[in-house]
């Protein structure tokens, strides 16, 4: 045996023995493996020692003592059929989504260290992932983040290299629609280097009302028009997206380096109806028309906007077991928006008054007067930087102390025109801050060191962060929990968080939009109303704070068998809580009269649905889920078994590797996991891939080597116990598990859940998606005026086939490998929630293809790894 694999196994025996010993040198193909002898030391190795230093943490693996909730090896991402970083992390929701934060994404982190931002990541191949870990809110805190978004560890291969092309295109079944998309994408990875250059193009037309069967009443209101605007309408608008991402990750001077910068432009407009002009007849009665004569078009509302990001990390060694980490980020965000207000009935009034020409008359060109559009630009930039040090500044008996200190300060300029009804206005949020934070973790008991055993591991935490707003003074974060783990099988992660947080200057001072012809239901008069609503930010909102209490349990009752149950209560109260503005309510109308503009008949013409502060908001759940995985063996594995016992072929005869294979003869068998030559060792095994004679750099077949199959399955429910919002001190409180909503899709589901199961082998592959959430209801003034909201239950389902993970069809044809087809379908069984008042009636604005307007669809996607 010669050195490299004999360190390779030693250091491999340290993590895992099991797979140490499962990865032992094969037999020579022509002696069956129980004949085989260990090979003697060479005679140049005489005398020389291997000295092994080893950890029992993974390589990029995270800081302190909290392990993963869940850990995915290269099989397991290779069974979700995905291409990217941000579709992994989108197929993965139910698992990250915490009870916590407020809907957010995880923390990201890359190979155990901080990234300047999700841009430098998003794009990278799934393929170049060796491992991914997916851990609890509380080791945020140790990065300086704060403790209300799980953490994502990703962890790269240390050699890969492909060019990937991918097309995809969707369709609704029901017709209306088509979303074409397209990317291209340059990644290499050696060691601490990388570079990524990732190109992306979408399209999708837009869908009107008419191509959904829209009611073509305007409101239910009996006096409305009865003109059908449904064809002028959109549900979902046109738009066009183009980005830009590029990546350099290098070590310079001793420090890792990584330079990220991105830049996106999108378009989108939507109509909202053809215009209605009001002339004044002979008889002095004043007469709608719609001029469908093509002679206008459709009321449109366009918005396009560039954003620029760039960011930098850099990661250095202090010495002594003290790390630090310091990122930069600058972005800029400009967007515009055009609301056009109508027509002016200009030449056609003076035809009409001097009798050339009646009411019914046609229009001619001139006639009608465009008026000019509504105008808003917003122009938002950011910049700043923050340095972490992370090291353990002495010892306790029951182990290392370790501590996380950051430090950063950043400034932020918002600004905002506006022009509506022919007033301009202006406005601006600038904003400094310097803020900081330190962690510390105290271990208090440890059974493998002999400190208080009987009560197994344990481990206390104190969290304070200070943040200095320029425009909002100082805002205090404290947080303290415990970490324990009674028995191997068992942890328990307890923790407590009072944390106050401002308004975002897109809060404070976005632009104020009007936009006509837009639908809702007033649940006063209890019918649907087409209004003009009023968007933009609000100066006078003032800082929340936020109290938030989780008790989490997360139980792996056998090491041999990846099954996870965990379950995390979390009661949250928040004072002056920052909200949309909810839905036309009568509790709502009551507590802000000032928003809601109705005409003498007491129907709604506008709303301003611009941020307010509530008094208080208090809820509480319980999530809980079970997650499951078993390998299954392939056709590969069981040839290359065979082959290695010497009772079979090499699978790998007469293919060419992809880094290209050797002059002649067949490819050897491949290293162990872990080696210099062969594949990094996986989280669980399985996870390898083959370099081969002339080295499967990144790829392999079917995707960095045959780590076999998986059976996947994933389980989440969560439990609403209280849901209430105190509107205002002294106003009405909302229980919106109870009868009462602040958004048009009802109140607070009690019960939600979210279902994954997955099967993949031999190259192919299905994945299931359900999610569930229980009917709601709202209660209206009176009884005839309540709605009822159905629960809903929807499935998605996606197939998709890596055709390089068949050799046989690679050997009819070489350009298959690399090669990834799926089919998704997203809403296969094409429901929707059901709403019905007293009667049984659907009101307009809660028809299907309000709520959801694309319905079941269908993508297709065809990708191609050049390795």
């Amino acid at each position: 045996m010669n050195r490299w694999w004999a360190a390779s196994l030693a250091i491999l025996a340290i993590s895992d023995p099991v797979r140490a010993q499962q990865a032992a040198p094969p037999a020579s193909p022509s002696t069956p493996a129980a004949a085989a002898e260990p090979a003697e030391p060479e005679a140049d190795d005489a005398g020389e020692d291997i000295v092994v230093t080893g950890s029992r943490k993974l390589p990029g693996s995270v800081i302190g003592d909290i392990p993963p909730d869940q850990t995915l090896g290269a099989a397991d991402i290779r069974s979700y059929g995905v291409n990217s970083v941000a579709d992994l992390l989108n197929e993965l929701s139910p698992q990250t989504t915490s009870g916590r934060g407020q809907g957010g994404a995880p923390v990201v982190l890359l190979n155990g260290r901080r990234i300047s931002g999700f841009q430098e990541i998003r794009d990278i191949p799934t393929e170049a992932i060796q491992r991914v870990e997916i851990l609890p809110e509380e080791v945020s805190l140790k990065y300086g983040y704060t403790a209300d978004q799980k953490v994502v560890n990703i962890v790269l291969r240390r050699r890969f290299r492909a060019a990937t092309l991918e097309a995809a295109d969707r369709v609704p079944t029901a017709g209306g629609r088509n979303d074409a998309q397209g990317e291209a994408d340059l990644l290499a990875i050696r060691r601490d280097t990388r570079t990524n250059l990732h190109l992306e193009y979408e399209r999708a037309t837009s869908l009107t009302e008419a191509e959904r069967g829209i009611d073509p009443r305007a409101s239910d209101d009996p006096g409305a028009s009865n003109f059908n605007q449904t064809p002028y309408r959109t549900l979902l608008p046109s738009t066009r997206d183009f980005s830009v991402n590029g990546i350099v990750a290098r070590p310079v001077l001793g420090v890792s380096a990584t330079l990220n910068g991105r830049y996106e432009l999108s378009d989108s407009t939507s109509q909202f109806g053809l215009p209605g002009v009001t002339l004044t007849a002979p008889d002095g009665t004043a007469v709608t028309r719609y001029p469908d004569d093509g002679s206008v078009l459709p009321l449109a509302q366009r918005t396009s906007s560039g954003t620029t990001h760039l960011g930098s990390t850099l990661n250095g060694v202090l010495g002594a077991g003290w790390n630090w980490s310091f990122t930069g980020n600058y972005d800029r965000v400009a967007t515009t928006t055009l609301t056009d207000t109508g027509l002016d009935p200009g030449g056609f009034q003076a035809r009409l008054d001097a009798g050339m020409v009646g009411v019914d008359g046609p229009f001619l060109p001139g006639d009608l007067n465009v008026l000019a559009a509504n105008r808003a630009r917003s122009v938002s930039s950011q910049g700043g930087g923050d340095l972490l040090v992370t090291g353990s500044p002495f010892r306790l008996p029951a182990g290392d102390v370790t501590t996380s200190l950051r430090a950063g300060a950043s400034t932020s300029d918002f600004s905002a025109a506006s022009f509506r009804g022919g007033v301009a206005s202006s406005g601006g949020v600038s904003r400094d801050s310097a803020n900081g934070q330190a962690n510390i973790d105290l271990p208090i008991a440890s059974k493998a060191r002999g400190v208080l055993g009987a009560i197994g591991t344990l481990s206390l935490n104190g969290n304070l962060a200070v943040n200095h707003l320029s425009d909002f003074g100082t805002l205090v974060t404290t947080g303290y929990g415990v970490n324990w783990a009674p028995i191997p099988a068992v942890r328990i992660i307890a923790s407590a968080t009072d944390q106050d947080e401002a308004p975002s200057a897109q809060q404070l001072g976005n632009p104020t939009i009007a936009t006509p012809g837009v639908r809702v239901f007033d649940y006063v008069r209890g019918t649907t109303a087409t209004v003009t609503t009023v968007t933009g930010g609000n100066p006078a909102l003032v800082s929340d704070e936020r109290h938030v209490k989780k008790v989490g349990v997360t139980v792996k009752p056998w090491a041999a068998t990846d099954l996870t149950l965990t379950a995390n209560y979390v009661e949250t109260r928040t004072d002056n809580p920052i909200r949309s503005f909810p839905v036309a309510t009568a509790a709502i109308e009551a507590a802000f009269p000032d928003r809601f503009t109705r005409d003498a008949d007491g129907d709604l013409l506008r709303i301003d649905t611009r941020p307010v502060n509530f008094a208080r908001a208090q809820s509480s759940q319980l999530r809980w889920g079970i997650n499951f995985s078993r390998p299954i063996k392939s056709k590969i594995q069981r040839d290359l078994e065979a082959y290695r016992a010497g009772t079979g072929p090499n699978p790998f005869a007469g293919l060419r590797p992809p880094g290209g294979a050797r002059p002649g003869g067949d490819a050897p068998p491949p290293p162990p996991p872990g080696s210099p030559d062969g594949p990094p060792p996986d989280a669980r095994g399985g996870g390898g891939g083959f370099r081969g004679g002339g080295g499967f750099r990144g790829g392999g077949f079917g995707g960095r080597g045959q780590g076999g199959g998986r059976l996947q399955f994933a389980v989440y429910h969560t439990w609403n116990f209280t849901n209430r919002l105190l509107v205002a001190n002294g106003g009405p409180s909302l229980d919106l598990l109870n009868g009462d909503a602040i958004s048009a899709s009802g109140g607070q589901s009690r019960h939600e859940v979210e279902g994954q199961a997955g099967y993949v082998n031999n190259g192919l592959g299905a994945r299931l998606s359900v999610n569930y959430q229980s009917p709601t209801r709202v209660n209206g003034l009176t009884s005839a005026e309540t709605l009822a909201f159905s629960d809903l239950t929807t499935l998605d389902l996606r197939l998709f086939a890596d055709l390089g993970g068949r050799l046989d069809w690679v050997r009819a044809h070489p350009w298959m490998r690399g090669a990834r087809v799926s089919l998704a379908v997203t809403n296969l069984f094409n429901q929707r929630q059901r709403v019905r008042d007293a009667d049984g009636v659907t009101p307009v604005s809660y028809q299907p293809g309000y709520l959801d307007p694309l319905g079941r669809s269908v993508r297709l996607s065809v990708r191609k790894l050049f390795f």
